[in-house]
């Protein structure tokens, strides 16, 4: 989430906004259970990097894991940006948190 208070990128938050688009893409060109291992070396990116921006990702809804844990999946933040950009009626409303 964006903390209002924060006065703007600085330093290397812009690469690390990157970084995490890098991710993003990489699991939806490999597919449903692409491994951190795999997003890692296809990126060139230190695995520990790696796993801090698919679990962010995950956190944040737009990637899931895989119902084994084996991998990563694109989430149902990523398939609300598809609907709305395909300007699709029921995606204008943004997704609010997972049902548990």
């Amino acid at each position: 989430m964006i903390d209002p208070g924060d006065p703007g990128l600085r330093g290397r938050q812009p690469q690390a906004v990157r970084n995490a688009f890098a991710v993003l893409e990489e699991v939806a060109r490999c597919g449903p259970g692409v491994t951190g291992t795999q997003v890692a070396r296809n990126l060139a990116m230190p695995k520990a990097t790696a796993y801090r921006l698919l679990n962010m990702l995950v956190e944040e809804e737009y990637l899931v894991r895989v119902p084994d844990l084996s991998g990563f999946a694109l989430g149902r933040k990523v398939a609300w940006l598809v609907a709305a950009a395909q300007g699709v009626e029921d995606a204008h409303a943004r997704p609010g948190p997972a049902a548990t």
